[in-house]
């Protein structure tokens, strides 16, 4: 795991994860406190879709960035073999698959969430 976190790039990877675990402390926050209060708020939701959204974002961000690099580096060298592109579009995958499991994490949280406050609501 911690190969994937360098080989993605320690910047973006860094922002993906903060974003991402941020998110999912946010949905733990949130259940706790609908367990307790037996209600969430819109924006303790919200919270939760757009720290995860946040996260798939910054990691296709860190993708398009770290692609254009590779980009420039391969312009600059004419005779480059395609296993040294397709290992770099492989390490390219990393933030952005990182970030949409995260925001699907995330997601979960988000659904089940809206819907026990819904049903409880309507109750």
């Amino acid at each position: 795991m911690f190969n994937f976190f360098f080989q993605g790039g320690v910047l973006f990877m860094s922002f993906v994860m903060l974003t991402g675990l941020s998110a999912i402390t946010w949905s733990l926050l949130t259940l706790i406190k609908f367990i307790k209060v037996g209600f969430v708020t819109k924006r303790h939701l919200d919270a939760i879709l757009f720290l995860g959204s946040l996260s798939f974002f910054l990691g296709l961000l860190g993708q398009g960035i770290g692609l254009s690099g590779a980009l420039s580096a391969i312009q600059s060298f004419p005779s480059v073999s395609p296993a040294a592109v397709a290992g770099g579009l492989r390490v390219s995958m990393i933030p952005p698959l990182t970030g949409a499991i995260l925001f699907s994490i995330a997601g979960i949280f988000w659904i089940t969430l809206r819907y026990l406050n819904a049903r409880k609501q309507e109750a």
